[in-house]
């Protein structure tokens, strides 16, 4: 096998694997500034509809429960039950529904985060982060062009936001777009240096122009940056392999 064969078939080998890297460092930031929320029970808010949270002493111990659940305990399953909770008691209420997406993709229950986000961004139109949301959960289900549109729109918003241009990199290398592919990826690293995420794309980038030396130190700073995340080992496989490439040169 040449050498050009065999970078193209651990590129296509660690494609899933570099997709599925990006989601919880790209939605973790959604903590900090998701809006108002509802249960899939109640009636969709108007999008025109602009609403401020009212203060809620039961809402907001209901919320830190399932924040407390899903980002100490590490259980998204019975963090779904709080946050749902919470969207029923105020349908406007954003945040809500912006954790309750993160939590769904945790589970890997694309089409509900998918729900979750969608719903942020009718109520709270102008939160780019819930495009985000919307754009990764559709790349999951490879529903790319639908997924390249909400991030689009996100980047319009907000085109400083790292985990934008990282999901439309996934999305535009997911169908073969390398060239693409690669500004939005070096953009995301040069907004965030410490965002694992893209340097395993980027890797898999340098794969397809069948430079591994330029992979090679992307997929180290990769694990570098996440030593202990659950790709950690396909990523030190592929360093592995890239350095057996080398050193056969």
């Amino acid at each position: 096998m040449t050498e050009r064969s065999f970078l193209r078939r651990m590129s296509h080998t660690f494609l899933g694997t570099v997709f599925y890297f990006a989601l919880g460092a790209c939605l973790l930031c959604a903590q900090s500034t998701a809006p108002d929320s509802s249960s899939k029970e109640q009636p969709t808010p108007s999008p025109a509809q602009v609403h401020k949270p009212k203060p809620s002493p039961e809402r907001d111990a209901i919320m830190a429960t399932g924040e407390r659940l899903l980002f100490k305990s590490h259980d998204p399953a019975k963090s779904v039950e709080e946050f749902k909770k919470v969207i029923k008691m105020d349908p406007w209420y954003g945040q809500g529904y912006m954790l309750l997406g993160l939590a769904q993709m945790q589970l890997q229950h694309w089409s509900d985060a998918q729900w979750a986000f969608e719903e942020a961004t009718k109520v709270e139109p102008g939160n780019p982060k819930a495009f985000v949301g919307v754009g990764s959960a559709l790349n999951e289900q490879h529903n790319y062009a639908a997924a390249q549109k909400a991030l689009e729109h996100s980047l319009e918003m907000n085109p400083e936001s790292a985990e934008a241009h990282y999901e439309l990199a996934r999305t535009l290398a997911a169908t073969g777009k390398w060239d693409l592919a690669a500004p939005h990826v070096q953009r995301a690293i040069a907004l965030n240096p410490d965002y694992a995420g893209p340097h395993a794309l980027m890797g898999n980038i340098y794969i397809q122009d069948e430079n591994p030396q330029a992979a090679l130190h992307e997929f180290e700073e990769c694990l570098r940056l996440d030593p202990n995340g659950s790709q950690a080992p396909q990523i030190k496989q592929m360093i592995a392999q890239l350095k057996k490439v080398l050193s056969e040169r």
